[in-house]
């Protein structure tokens, strides 16, 4: 048999291994109940009460993510399904992932005699990483793993074009899908003209390839003006802070990014985040380390391309959520979702360029056991409510609205007793917390009036 003629078996059983990863990683995440943003997105939203409930809804932001919570509703109000379907758009966006990277390596990577091996190690390494389990395990992290699955089919169609001829027109229309998902699909056009700056293409070429997707870009943009609720989630996010310190911010922001998600140190639904009072040592180290990762990048640019690539469309896929405009936190483990697959494409070459198979073989599966692990653990925090807040008032103790988020979920667990406690751990960190004062003086008499200090607030 030759190389050709085996190649169609390799590919089912590199297809068969990332699903494989993907089911064993997450199965344990199927049992999970609704948290947090679940309960207004969905349960308490009559717009995602099945399609006729949809259909007849108000225009707002993200009507196809909406759409596929309706969709889910109107089978099953569980949140089984909603699982099931997170974890499916995993894998499919794993395979994407997979299939995408291939295609970019025959560029960026032609010294590869095949490309095939370091685009199933990116695919891997983004399949189990735990900073994935954000998107994937919480429900309402669909809105990234859903518009990322149209993203990334957006670039495989643009990329396989030449091949086939109807995917020069499915890659705007997906693009558009991409937008009506999720608002930070924007970033789509920039990633396609890196891609094709990374892989040799003059700026002339490269733009004319994408000009259908700046004009979907250009009727979204009139879309989202035209429609009240964009205009007050843009309004809302451009005041909520000034643009130096929405600079310092988002050093903080970068920093706890890589050094805590994306090594896989600390994954946390709500880190500990706060805006410095001034410039620091560590805001300059952090600005240190950013401006040597770009100078690394524009010199290996020639030598390297998909060093350059993998660096660069990291960057870019944060930029909507951790540039200039402001948010109301300033950093979460989701938006890594998309970006990592830069940084998993660098890891997936470094291995994949090593001489030796065996070691290649040693690494890959020290990595893949490793995030397994550690996506499994992180799963097991989202198996109720009071195990989710639990785990984030460990990462982020000094922080108020976990510790309200945790008394809310005993609450509703019936331990009246531990509420009041996390209330006032929370009153201690932040004493005018409405939601606190609220939630506490609501409690009967016996443990809204007992005594509590701070030192109470033990890491639980």
């Amino acid at each position: 048999m030759s190389v050709i003629e085996s190649r169609p078996r390799r590919d089912l059983a590199a297809m068969a291994l990332l699903l494989a990863a993907v089911l064993l990683a997450y199965a344990n995440a199927l049992p999970g109940p609704f948290q947090y943003d679940d309960w207004w997105q969905i349960v308490e939203r009559p717009a995602t009460h099945g399609l006729a409930a949809w259909w007849h809804a108000p225009l707002g932001i993200r009507p196809l993510l909406k759409l596929s919570f309706a969709l889910n509703w109107s089978t099953s109000s569980a949140p089984l399904g909603f699982h099931a379907v997170n974890i499916l758009l995993h894998v499919l966006n794993t395979l994407l992932v997979w299939c995408v990277v291939r295609h970019w390596l025959a560029s960026l990577a032609p010294m590869l005699a095949d490309s095939r091996r370091a685009a199933f190690i990116t695919a891997l390494l983004f399949a189990l990483h735990p900073a994935a389990t954000e998107a994937v395990t919480y429900i309402s992290g669909r809105s990234i793993s859903l518009m990322t699955t149209f993203f990334l089919a957006s670039l495989w169609a643009q990329e396989t074009a030449s091949e086939r001829g109807w995917q020069r027109a499915a890659s705007p229309l997906l693009f558009a899908l991409a937008l009506a998902t999720r608002e930070t699909a924007a970033i789509l056009p920039l990633a396609m003209l890196w891609l094709a700056l990374c892989s040799g293409q003059g700026w002339r070429t490269a733009l004319n390839s994408i000009y259908l997707h700046i004009v979907v870009l250009i009727a979204a943009v009139v879309i989202a003006i035209a429609i009240p609720g964009y205009r007050h989630f843009f309004a809302a996010s451009v005041g909520a802070r000034a643009p130096f310190e929405q600079w310092l911010g988002q050093t903080t922001a970068h920093a706890y990014l890589v050094l805590h998600p994306l090594l896989g140190l600390d994954v946390n639904i709500d880190p500990d985040l706060t805006i410095p009072a001034a410039i620091s040592a560590a805001a300059l180290a952090t600005w240190t380390a950013l401006i040597a990762v770009a100078v690394l990048a524009w010199w290996g640019r020639r030598r390297w391309p998909w060093l350059t690539f993998g660096i660069g469309w990291y960057w870019l896929q944060l930029l909507p959520c951790n540039s200039f405009l402001p948010r109301l936190d300033l950093a979460n483990d989701r938006h890594l979702y998309l970006a990592m697959i830069g940084p998993a494409l660098i890891a997936g070459m470094a291995i994949a360029r090593l001489r030796s198979t065996r070691v290649q073989a040693v690494l890959v599966v020290v990595l893949a056991t490793t995030l397994s692990v550690a996506t499994i653990r992180r799963n097991e925090d989202y198996r109720s409510e009071v195990a989710l807040w639990s785990a984030t008032v460990r990462s982020s103790p000094g922080k108020a609205r976990p510790w309200v988020n945790f008394g809310y979920a005993r609450q509703q667990a019936g331990d009246l007793a531990g509420a009041a406690a996390a209330y006032r751990c929370a009153l201690s960190r932040a004493p005018t917390n409405t939601q606190a004062i609220n939630n506490l003086m609501l409690l009967p008499e016996p443990w809204r009036d007992a005594p509590g200090q701070p030192d109470d607030c033990r890491r639980p």
